[in-house]
């Protein structure tokens, strides 16, 4: 089978502290393409480049496991919870070589926002990573895309990426939402208007995020 037959399997890895309606609009954006046969959304234990987490990876992986049980996409959205389940801090090779063992019948594509494609160049391992998958990049509001200093190619569809296995990447639509997890967990202003029902009301049943309330 050609890497253009592959079933496509995309990757969203984050902090998700606390997942927002941001992420949510992403997602459906990467769902809204029929090519992609299934999303994994993948809390990270301890992350590599930011500071720790607020709410415990306990607690962010019930968010997540809530608001993907409230919608009815089936076998499409699924949790990944590897990265906490590994010790130590989170690096997306790892991950995507654990999924290419357990998975090889698909090909991947690592799906990322603009502020993280621009300081890509400083992840562990990136030289590697760019000859494992894929990158599908979108912008939040009018953030611009700017590409990092690596050797990827421009490719203009998700069909584009079956040309070769790995080292492609592509550009999706803006979100219409500027929203940033750091911001709403230190900026009481409209929070709860920022984030899906089911993950509200885990937050204010485990009291989390107290700040946002003061």
């Amino acid at each position: 089978m050609s890497d253009s037959q592959r079933p496509l399997m995309a990757l969203f890895g984050g902090t998700f502290d606390p997942f927002h309606d941001g992420h949510a609009q992403l997602c459906d954006l990467v769902l809204s393409h029929q090519e992609v046969c299934q999303l994994r959304v993948i809390p990270c234990q301890i992350p590599a480049l930011k500071s720790a987490a607020q709410a415990s990876p306990e607690q962010r992986l019930a968010m997540l496991e809530r608001w993907v049980a409230s919608r009815t996409d089936g076998e499409r959205l699924q949790v990944d919870d590897r990265e906490l389940r590994r010790p130590g801090p989170s690096y997306t090779l790892d991950t995507i070589r654990d999924l290419h063992r357990e998975y090889p019948e698909y090909q991947t594509v690592f799906v990322l926002g603009a502020d993280a494609f621009a300081g890509m160049d400083q992840w562990q391992g990136i030289d590697e990573l760019i000859r494992e998958t894929h990158f599908w990049v979108f912008g939040r509001g009018s953030q611009p895309i700017d590409p990092p200093d690596l050797p990827l190619t421009r490719v203009q569809s998700l069909a584009d990426l079956g040309q070769q296995p790995s080292g492609l990447w592509i550009a999706g639509p803006s979100s219409e939402r500027d929203w940033a997890s750091r911001d709403l967990r230190d900026n009481t202003q409209h929070w709860q208007y920022a984030i899906p029902r089911p993950i509200q009301d885990y937050i204010q049943q485990e009291g989390l995020y107290l700040d946002v309330d003061e």
